[in-house]
Formats: structure tokens, C-alpha cells, sequence
């Protein structure tokens, strides 16, 4: 045992052999790599951000960056150190902070008064608006804040319920599917009319009459007037005409 041993006794090589070996992988490098840039750039006092750390290590190519960056791991790395940084890679600080001072949920104001309170030409967030990292992050932003209005605007439309407002009354009623003022709209005449005549068929007995209303529940279903078909004739009619023109004949 090395406690049992002088100093001067050592064999170098056997300690060394007793000193336990972590075989690092590629990507264990490489995180340490973007920490250890990260860290430098902090103690020079700049922050930190993804073009930073390339100047820190100009070895470290930017795809490399991001995909260390992406990590939670790396982050929580950097706030275990104290060191502040934005957290989507592809924005600076202040394009970061433009983002969260003009996407608040409690903001009003335009983002041209906000830029220019930040000192921000506006010719630059032109610039910006045309980059697609920067519109993507807004993008998404501003669909997140979306979802925070909703509770908001459920409250709202309670309270205007509340106070008897019979357009929140009708909106919330179609909101809940309680009433539906399109619902006419969506009738299926020809399913109707087709069960209509299965009515009629089951109950009338005369052969010629049930192919008469059929030709005109057809003609109905299809947009036309029932005066335009032709009925075949029935019986009774034929028995009608042909006494009359006994009658005629007799004379």
C-alpha cells in the first residue's frame, strides 16, 4: 500500500499505474471544449454567446456549437457557474431581450418604441425581422403568449355573461355547441325526402299513385317543381274519361 511507502520509495510507474483512467468520449470533448471557452469568455467579461465562444476557440466550428449549446446539460452547467447567457444560440442578448421586452404578455407598447427605448435603430430591426432564426423565435413567442391570453379571455367572457350581455350570452352558447345557427344549413334534403317516400310507399296501396309521387318527391329532391313530371295515369282517371265520352257519344 502506498500509505506504507516513503516518498522517496515510490516507483513512478507504479503509481501511476494506481491512479484510476477515465476514457473520455468525443462528445465528452467537445462539451468540455464549449465549457471551457465558455468560462474563459466570462472571465474577460464578455457575455456569453454563441459568437463569443468561437473567438474564445477559433478550433470550434459552429455546428459543433449548437449542438453543445442545444444541451440542458450545458446550460446547467453555466447557471451551477453563475454565468448568464441567452438561450436560444442563433440570437444575441439584445435580440433576445427585445423579444422578451416586446412579447410580454403585459405589453403594449409597438415594438418601434420599444427598440427605440433599447437604443435600437430601427433600420437594424428591419434587419432582424428579415433573419429567419429571429422571426422564428418571434413566431413562436408569440404563439406561446397566445395560450396565455386564454384563461384571460375565458374570465373576460364569464364576466360580460355575468352582467346579462346577450352577445357573450349567444357566443358562449356556440362556443359550448348548445346552439348551432348554422344547423339548418347542414339538413340533408335529399336523405329527407328519400324518407319521405319510403312513408308514402309503405302506405299506399294503388301501384300507379306510388310511382306518381315517387317521379314528384324525385323531381322535388332535385331542385325542379313537381308540376313538371309527367303522371302516369290511374285507373280511376281512365274510368272518369271513358264515361264521359259515353255520355258525349249518347249525345
Amino acid at each position: 500500500m502506498i500509505e506504507d511507502e516513503t516518498t522517496d520509495s515510490i516507483d513512478l510507474s507504479k503509481f501511476e499505474s494506481r491512479v484510476p483512467t477515465r476514457k473520455e468520449t468525443k462528445e465528452q470533448i467537445l462539451f468540455d471544449r464549449v465549457l471551457t471557452a465558455a468560462v474563459a469568455a466570462d472571465r474577460r467579461g464578455f457575455f456569453v454567446e454563441p459568437s463569443t465562444l468561437l473567438d474564445q476557440d477559433e478550433t470550434l466550428t459552429r455546428p459543433e456549437l449548437d449542438l453543445v449549446w442545444g444541451s440542458t446539460k450545458f446550460m446547467k452547467s453555466l447557471e451551477n457557474r453563475g454565468i448568464k447567457t441567452t438561450k436560444d444560440p442563433n440570437l444575441t442578448l439584445r435580440q433576445e431581450t427585445l423579444l422578451q421586452a416586446y412579447l410580454n404578455p403585459m405589453n403594449l407598447k409597438p415594438i418601434q418604441v420599444i427598440a427605440k427605448q433599447m437604443k435600437i435603430p430601427i433600420n437594424e430591426i428591419d434587419g432582424w425581422m428579415r433573419d429567419k432564426h429571429f422571426a422564428g423565435a418571434m413566431s413562436a413567442k408569440s404563439e406561446e403568449n397566445l395560450k396565455k391570453y386564454i384563461p384571460i379571455a375565458d374570465q373576460a367572457l364569464g364576466q360580460l355573461v355575468q352582467s346579462g350581455d346577450m352577445k357573450a350570452i349567444t357566443f358562449l352558447n356556440q362556443l359550448t355547441g348548445r346552439f348551432d345557427p348554422n344547423a339548418r344549413a347542414s339538413l340533408d334534403v335529399p336523405a329527407l325526402m328519400m324518407q319521405i317516400q319510403d312513408i308514402v310507399l309503405r302506405n299506399v296501396r294503388d301501384p300507379i299513385a306510388k310511382r306518381n309521387i315517387a317521379r314528384e318527391l324525385i323531381a322535388l329532391a332535385q331542385g325542379h317543381s313537381p308540376l313538371t313530371t309527367v303522371s302516369e295515369p290511374n285507373g280511376d282517371t281512365i274510368e272518369t274519361e271513358t264515361a264521359i265520352e259515353i255520355k258525349l257519344k249518347e249525345g
